[in-house]
């Protein structure tokens, strides 16, 4: 009986320790741009915050198209260059990391349908610790720059 007792106790205390690590991540200002004509691609940004220990996002996937991946931009013989991340994005422990344009996103490749302004999608993050981090993104126009208001966020502790 001890020995079940502990075995329940254990699994019990992880179950506790991975609920903990996802309370601690927030994401902030998700967005993404309504489609242009028959574009089947799309981009997602957003803020990630960190209130706990360090993390690594180690994945993304939805159900909004073919493929979705973790992306950067990166300078290789002077040409900008869009990359699938390999190994993951860090999340600093009490700090943050932007998925904005020209940086880190969401890319959504083979889009099923359009995506509509107006409408909210949904995206699932995976991190290394926090486990599955469900994310509701809003859909503006296709011409826009971001959520209301974002250019005046306070970056101070968010890389990238």
């Amino acid at each position: 009986m001890k020995k079940l007792f502990a075995v329940v106790a254990t699994i019990a205390s992880l179950f506790v320790a991975t609920s903990a690590f996802a309370a601690d991540i927030e994401i902030k200002d998700a967005w993404t741009k309504a489609s242009l004509g028959q574009v089947r691609n799309g981009a997602a940004f957003f803020k990630v915050e960190n209130n706990g220990a360090a993390d690594r996002i180690i994945g993304v996937r939805s159900d909004l198209a073919e493929k979705t991946e973790l992306h950067t931009h990166i300078m290789k013989d002077n040409v900008m260059k869009m990359r699938q991340v390999e190994g993951g994005v860090d999340v600093p422990m009490h700090g943050g990391v932007m998925f904005k344009p020209g940086s880190y996103h969401v890319m959504m490749m083979g889009l099923k349908k359009p995506l509509e302004e107006g409408e909210m999608i949904n995206v699932t993050l995976e991190f290394e610790k926090a486990g599955d981090v469900p994310v509701m993104i809003q859909v503006l126009g296709p011409l826009a720059k971001g959520p209301a208001g974002m250019g005046e966020m306070d970056h101070g502790k968010m890389a990238n």
